[in-house]
C-alpha cells in the first residue's frame, strides 16, 4: 500500500458512504443524506445477519458466553437435584420452573436446637431427622405461616423440662374462657413421675394437686395417670376410692386436644402444641428431674446418617421450597445456626450473640425478630447459612405481651395462634404492597424512530406491559407477586458485565425485563432478560471499552483486528492495534492507528468516523477515499452489535455488551479523558425509589420477582453495596455469585435484603 498525504482535512469524505468520487458526495441532497441515515441502522442489521450466515467464525460465542453458559448448566444440574439424605428422600412432583422446584417436601435434620413454636411451648431436640411437607400441594412451605406445613418426625429424641410441660398445660391446653383449671405447673420427678399443681373450679377455685405418670396408651395419645389426688392440700385418693369417684367425676375436660377419662388425661399427641402440625411416633418415656425424655420412631430410618454439611448445633433443610418472608430458597439447601458469640448487628439495638454453652433457642412465631439481629451467607452453588442469635437474647423477647385467654368455643387457647395470624397478615401487607408509582411502571418504550429500520425483518420485539401476572394470581399464591418488572436504580457503581467489560455508572435508572411474560427475572441467565434502560449517564472507561473488544467483540478466528487500545486526544479517539487485510493477508499483524470522532447517530447506533488511518504509521486515508475503496473492503469487521460499514465503525447499543440486551435511547455520547461518556434520554417512566439512608455508592432494586442464586425474591426490595469501601462499588453481573458468597446479607422485617460484598470477617 503507497503512501499518501494525512486526510484528516477531508473527513467528511471518508466517512461518507463511497459512490465513485469525491464530488458525489458533496452532489447527495439532504432528503438523500436523511435516507441513508434512517436506513443504516437496517444495513448494519443486514451485513451481521449474513456475517453470521457466511463466516463459520460468526457462529462459535464468545469464551466469555461459552463460559457463562457452563456456569449456568452447572447451576442448573445443582437445581435439579432430588434430596435423599439418612433413607428419607423426596421427589419431584411438577417441572422444574424459575418459580417451581417441583419438590413438595423438604428434609429437616436438627442437632441440640432448643425448638419453640412460640414462648415456652415446644421442646429441646437432642437430634431429630423428619420431612416438612406443605399442607397445600404444590405451594411452599411458608416460615411465617405454620398452618403451611406438616412436620413428620422420623427419628429422634427430644425433651420438654418443667418449663416446657408447664406451658403447654397452662397456656395452651387449658387457658380458654370457661376452663376448669387454671394456673398450672408440671414439674417432672426423678422417678417416673410427674407433679402437677393448680387450681379447679368447684363453684370456687380449689387448689389441687395431681401425681403420676405418662404413658401411650396407642400411637396417637399420650395420657397422664393420676395415682395420688390433693384437693385443698388434703389426701383424697382414699375418700375417691370409697366414693367410686374419679377424676372425670370433679372436672369436665373434653377439648380437641385433651380429655378426661376416668383418671386419666388423654391427650392428641399431634394437637400438643400449637401449629406447625407435629406427625411422631413416641416409642418411648423416660422421666426424670431434667424433664419428659420422649424417643421418637416411625419405624423409616433405622440411623440417622448425618449429612456432611449438618451443623454442631442447628437445623438443615434439604429440598423443597421454603419460604421467609418476601424470599423463597428453591430446591433449599439450608443450615441454620446459632450467631458467633462475638457476632453484633449495630442495626438493631440487641445484642445478637450467643453464649456457646448456652441453648440455641429457635422460636417459629417470632422467627423475623431473630432473622432481623442476624444474617444470611451463600456459597456460589447456592447454598444458604442462617445465622440467628438465640431468641432470648432479643430486647423484643422481653417485651413479649402476656398471653390472651382462648375462646369458649375453641376449649383451648387459640389466642395463639390468632395473634400470629394477625402478625402475619399485616406483614404480608407490607411484602406485597407495591407504591403507587410503581404500579404504573412499563417496560413499553416507543422504539426511536431513526432504528425501526433495525428491527425489520427481526425478532426483537419490544415488551408491552411488564406486569408479571395475571390479577388475583398474588393473593393465593406465594410464588408471584402483583407488581412490574423490577426497577433498578444504580448510583455511582463500577458495574460490569462480566471480567473488564462495563462502565461506570454516575447515575442510571432501568427496568429489568424478562423475555417471557409471567417469569421472574433471573439474575444467573443474562438471556433471559434484558435491561430497558429508563435515563441516566454512564461512562464506558478506555480500558473497558478496550476489552470489549479484545476479550469479547474480536474473539474469533479469522479475524481482521487484533489488540486494540483506545486513547482520548482533543475530542477524538484514537484506536491503536493491528489489521490483516481481508482477514487474512498477510500473515502478521500490520500496525494501525485511527482517528476520529464518536457520535450519537440516532437514539441507539454510535457511529465512529476515522478522520486519519496510518498502516505502519503511513496515512492511507486519502488513498483510500481516491480509489474509492472502503474500509470494510479490506478489514471486514461484522459482530453482533459492531460492524464496519463502510468507512464508519457503527455500535449498535442494544447489543454490542454480552447478554443481557440494553435496550436505551442514546442522547448524546462524549469522547473524554475518563472514557465514553453517553447520557440516555428519560422515557418518563416511573423509577425505583431508594430507600432513606442511601449511602453514596449502591444498586436498588425495587418491585417484581428476582432470582438471585436459587432463591426466589417476590415484591423485592433488594439493597447491594460494599460498606469496605468509600469509593465506587464494585458489581460484577456475571460474577455476582462470587461477589455476594464472600459477603453478607441482612434480611429486614419487612423482607428488605441488604447485601455488603464487604468480606466477611
Amino acid at each position: 500500500m503507497s503512501a499518501c498525504a494525512d486526510a484528516s482535512s477531508t473527513s467528511g469524505d471518508v466517512a461518507s458512504k463511497p459512490s465513485g468520487s469525491a464530488s458525489s458526495a458533496s452532489a447527495d441532497s439532504a432528503a438523500n443524506r436523511q435516507d441513508r441515515q434512517a436506513s443504516k441502522g437496517a444495513s448494519l442489521a443486514a451485513n451481521g445477519t449474513a456475517a453470521a450466515s457466511t463466516d463459520p467464525a460468526s457462529v462459535a460465542l464468545p469464551t466469555l458466553e461459552r463460559d457463562k453458559a457452563r456456569q449456568l448448566a452447572a447451576e442448573q444440574r445443582i437445581a435439579v437435584r432430588v434430596p435423599a439424605a439418612s433413607g428419607m428422600s423426596e421427589k419431584r412432583e411438577r417441572p422444574l420452573s424459575l418459580r417451581d422446584s417441583g419438590i413438595d417436601g423438604s428434609l429437616m435434620f436438627a442437632r441440640d436446637v432448643d425448638f419453640r413454636v412460640t414462648g415456652d411451648i415446644g421442646f429441646m431436640i437432642h437430634d431429630m431427622a423428619a420431612t416438612l411437607a406443605p399442607t397445600r400441594p404444590g405451594q411452599p412451605v411458608v416460615f411465617d405461616d405454620p398452618t403451611s406445613t406438616t412436620i413428620h418426625v422420623h427419628r429422634g429424641h427430644v425433651t420438654l423440662d418443667s418449663a416446657k410441660l408447664t406451658a403447654i398445660f397452662n397456656r395452651y391446653l387449658f387457658q380458654y374462657q370457661g376452663s376448669p383449671l387454671r394456673n398450672m405447673r408440671v414439674v417432672p420427678q426423678d422417678g417416673g413421675t410427674l407433679r402437677i399443681t393448680g387450681e379447679m373450679h368447684r363453684d370456687t377455685w380449689v387448689p389441687i394437686v395431681l401425681s403420676g405418670s405418662l404413658s401411650m396408651r396407642n400411637a396417637h395419645e399420650l395420657v397422664f395417670h393420676a395415682d395420688h389426688v390433693e384437693v385443698a392440700g388434703v389426701g383424697a385418693d382414699r375418700l375417691m376410692q370409697a366414693a367410686h369417684v374419679r377424676m372425670a367425676d370433679l372436672l369436665k375436660v373434653d377439648t380437641p386436644i385433651a380429655r378426661l377419662d376416668g383418671d386419666d388425661v388423654v391427650m392428641q399427641v399431634a394437637k400438643l402444641t400449637p401449629p406447625p402440625t407435629l406427625a411422631m411416633t413416641i416409642t418411648q418415656i423416660e422421666t426424670s428431674a431434667t424433664g419428659v425424655r420422649f424417643t421418637l420412631d416411625d419405624g423409616t430410618v433405622p440411623k440417622i446418617d448425618w449429612p456432611a454439611t449438618m451443623p454442631a448445633r442447628g437445623l438443615l433443610v434439604q429440598g423443597g421450597d421454603v419460604k421467609f418472608m418476601r424470599s423463597m430458597p428453591m430446591n433449599i439447601d439450608m443450615a441454620i445456626v446459632p450467631l458467633p458469640a462475638s457476632g453484633t448487628n449495630a442495626s438493631t439495638s440487641a445484642t445478637a450473640s450467643t453464649d456457646p454453652t448456652a441453648p440455641f433457642v429457635l422460636d417459629l412465631y417470632h422467627y423475623r425478630d431473630q432473622m432481623a439481629a442476624g444474617y444470611l451467607s451463600f456459597d456460589e452453588s447456592g447454598a444458604l447459612d442462617v445465622h440467628l442469635p438465640s431468641y432470648p437474647t432479643l430486647a423484643s423477647a422481653a417485651k413479649t405481651p402476656p398471653p390472651q385467654i382462648g375462646s369458649a368455643s375453641a376449649r383451648y387457647n387459640d389466642s395463639l395462634l390468632r395473634a400470629q395470624q394477625a402478625s402475619l397478615a399485616q406483614a404480608r401487607a407490607v411484602w406485597r404492597y407495591v407504591p403507587q408509582n410503581v404500579r404504573t411502571a412499563s417496560a413499553a418504550h416507543a422504539i426511536p424512530v431513526g432504528t425501526r429500520a433495525a428491527f425489520a425483518g427481526k425478532n426483537f420485539a419490544t415488551p408491552g406491559s411488564a406486569l408479571n401476572l395475571q390479577p388475583g394470581l398474588a393473593l393465593n399464591d406465594e410464588r408471584y407477586s402483583p407488581g412490574p418488572a423490577p426497577l433498578i436504580h444504580v448510583q455511582n457503581v463500577d458495574f460490569y458485565v462480566t471480567g473488564r467489560i462495563g462502565f461506570h455508572v454516575r447515575s442510571l435508572d432501568a427496568q429489568m425485563v424478562p423475555k417471557k411474560p409471567g417469569e421472574p427475572v433471573d439474575f444467573d441467565d443474562p438471556n433471559q432478560y434484558d435491561i430497558h434502560i429508563i435515563g441516566g449517564e454512564v461512562v464506558e472507561p478506555w480500558p473497558a471499552m478496550a476489552a470489549l473488544f479484545n476479550d469479547y467483540l474480536l474473539d474469533y478466528q479469522p479475524r481482521s483486528l487484533n489488540d486494540l487500545q483506545l486513547t482520548p486526544a482533543d475530542g477524538k479517539l484514537e484506536v491503536t492495534g493491528g489489521i490483516k487485510l481481508w482477514n487474512h493477508f498477510p500473515g502478521v499483524w500490520l500496525p494501525t492507528t485511527m482517528s476520529g470522532t464518536i457520535t450519537a447517530e440516532d437514539e441507539r447506533h454510535l457511529v465512529y468516523r476515522p478522520s486519519s488511518v496510518k498502516v505502519l504509521g503511513v496515512p492511507q486515508a486519502g488513498l483510500l477515499r481516491a480509489l474509492d475503496i472502503p474500509l470494510a473492503s479490506l478489514t471486514p469487521f461484522a459482530r453482533k452489535g459492531v460492524a464496519l460499514s463502510g468507512n464508519e465503525l457503527v455500535f449498535d447499543q442494544y447489543t454490542v455488551f454480552p447478554p443481557p440486551v440494553l435496550v436505551s435511547r442514546l442522547a448524546s455520547a462524549a469522547v473524554t479523558d475518563e472514557g465514553l461518556v453517553l447520557k440516555f434520554k428519560r422515557t418518563g417512566a416511573s423509577v425505583a425509589k431508594p430507600p432513606v439512608g442511601a449511602g453514596t455508592s449502591f444498586v436498588w432494586i425495587e418491585s417484581g420477582d428476582v432470582k438471585m442464586f436459587n432463591s426466589l425474591v417476590t415484591n423485592t426490595r433488594t439493597y447491594i453495596e460494599d460498606s469496605s469501601n468509600a469509593g465506587p462499588m464494585k458489581f460484577d453481573l456475571y460474577g455476582y455469585r462470587r461477589d455476594v458468597s464472600k459477603g453478607t446479607v441482612r434480611m429486614g422485617e419487612d423482607g428488605t435484603l441488604s447485601v455488603d460484598l464487604a468480606a466477611r470477617k
